[in-house]
């Protein structure tokens, strides 16, 4: 990647603080998932029981025979991005633990699309002109279903000048989406292919990463990896720091033994030049990067995490891309996070 290139994809990570993931790249892929085109690849639509909204879930199973125990699964929050992404780096890997990657993401119809649109949007800002509402919705509602509850003064806090303020109803769902994982897509995956309920792995980048943190502190037990990639904990004050304690208490009791990876790109803190038709006040922009702290902030969890005495099969690493920007670390996360909870795991005979 050139450093122009980095510079430009660099400046979505201070969008995507002030709205709370709801920017994108303009190297990021079309929303559609792929699922379409790639060998040996299901998907199915379902309205959930547990919040009512609907999702649409991609799954790819290996070519080979389950073992024993069934297979690995590696379930993967933003789907729509990251699900082809994360089959392929399986597939190119050997699928040592002959995995089943599960996308998470939402319909493409337009009726759901113009639904969130006008349910979920604030005024569109400047970066979105041009986007195509296949692109722009899964923004808006992954804003909601990956973000801990927040006030309106609160949000008002962590938003930008010139740019939409979101309101307390369109955040808030993480607790419910966690669910709709556990109760409603595991047990349609597992419908699909024998799964391994003891070796499955959550994967989530950004407020994804946040969703994922939050995960591990609250169901420590419900994954056995926890990838973690520039995880939003500054969100609402770093709220998600709130259950930290419990976590910890879980670990050093041996309680709960999982393993996580928590990756950062390396300019995910640096300041990057915005243009001036988003109109954005640069040194406001600057300053609320430097705030989120977002590399400080992962290093120092790594820290906390890994100073834990837990039972063996607890694990805590980290690592920061160097020259990587926060809308590019994802694909570094994958392709180090998968070998990171798979490639011990020899597939039985």
């Amino acid at each position: 990647m050139t450093k122009h290139l980095r510079a430009r994809v660099g400046l979505i990570a201070v969008m995507l603080l002030a709205l709370g993931g709801a920017a994108a790249s303009p190297g990021q892929p079309p929303a559609s998932s792929g699922a379409e085109t790639i060998p040996n690849t299901r998907s199915f639509e379902f309205v959930s029981k547990v919040n009512g909204h609907r999702y649409r879930i991609c799954v790819a199973l290996p070519f080979t025979a389950a073992p024993r125990k069934g297979y690995a699964a590696l379930y993967v929050i933003d789907g729509y991005w990251y699900f082809a992404s994360a089959t392929e780096v399986v597939r190119v890997l050997g699928n040592p633990a002959n995995v089943v990657v599960v996308g998470i993401g939402y319909p493409e119809d337009a009726a759901y699309l113009e639904h969130v649109r006008t349910e979920r949007a604030p005024v569109m800002p400047a970066y979105f002109n041009g986007m195509p509402l296949v692109r722009s919705a899964p923004f808006l509602e992954r804003t909601y279903d990956l973000t801990l509850p927040a006030s309106d003064k609160d949000l008002a806090a962590q938003t930008l000048p010139g740019t939409p303020r979101d309101t307390s109803r369109n955040v808030g769902g993480v607790d419910d989406f966690l669910k709709v994982i556990e109760t409603e897509v595991k047990p349609r995956v597992a419908a699909m292919a024998p799964i391994d309920a003891t070796n499955q792995a959550l994967f989530g980048h950004s407020l994804g990463g946040l969703a994922t943190l939050h995960a591990l502190f609250v169901e420590p037990k419900a994954f056995r990896t926890f990838l973690i990639a520039s995880p939003s904990i500054w969100w609402n004050n770093k709220e998600v720091l709130a259950d930290e304690g419990r976590f910890a208490a879980a670990v050093t009791s041996g309680e709960a033994a999982p393993r996580a990876l928590v990756t950062v790109g390396g300019e995910e803190s640096t300041p990057q030049k915005l243009p001036a038709s988003w109109g954005i006040d640069q040194k406001a922009a600057d300053a609320s990067l430097r705030k989120s702290r977002m590399v400080e902030n992962a290093g120092e969890l790594v820290t906390r995490l890994g100073l834990l005495h837990g039972k063996p099969g607890y694990r805590v690493e980290g690592v920061v891309f160097a020259k990587e920007s926060h809308s590019a670390s994802p694909w570094a996360a994958l392709s180090r996070g998968i070998p990171f909870a798979f490639a011990d795991d020899a597939p039985e005979k």
